[in-house]
């Protein structure tokens, strides 16, 4: 006599075994928000900029300072070459990157034997531009704006 048996217990360890297997080779993705791809590549080249900027810092002994914001599209540019108490001159700009466009707002300070002169300089804006194939950079110094 011969008796046939199906093992089902057998079958329902290896789908099990199937299972396992699958979420260890492809695991499920993260259902917690995440930054996306463009944000970390802007995070990671601002923080190289930054790099740049603190080596350029240090290596003029605190006269450049180059700072980075990829996320609001903002640099600053700082330049103090003089700060003593005969003779003071420092720039200090701030580049916002829009349209296209450069928009720079920029103060300078100039002294003479403690007496300084805070000057705020009018805002200018850059964009590139092309002249009879020609690459160059077309600059606007707005002296007069009406707005209605």
């Amino acid at each position: 006599m011969v008796v046939a048996a199906w093992s089902t217990p057998a079958v329902a360890d290896d789908i099990h075994l199937c299972d396992q297997i699958y979420e260890k080779t492809w695991p499920a993705a993260p259902t917690a928000a995440q930054v996306s791809m463009g944000q970390q590549l802007t995070d990671a080249m601002s923080e190289l900029g930054n790099q740049l900027g603190y080596h350029l810092d240090q290596l003029s002994m605190d006269k450049f300072a180059l700072r980075f914001d990829g996320r609001q599209r903002r640099a600053r540019f700082k330049l103090g070459m003089i700060d003593s108490q005969y003779a003071t001159l420092k720039f200090d700009s701030v580049v916002h990157f829009t349209d296209g466009m450069a928009k720079i707002s920029a103060v300078l300070d100039i002294g003479i034997a403690g007496h300084v002169m805070h000057i705020e300089l009018p805002d200018v804006e850059m964009l590139p531009t092309e002249y009879h194939g020609e690459r160059g950079v077309q600059l606007r110094l707005p002296l007069y704006r009406y707005y209605f």
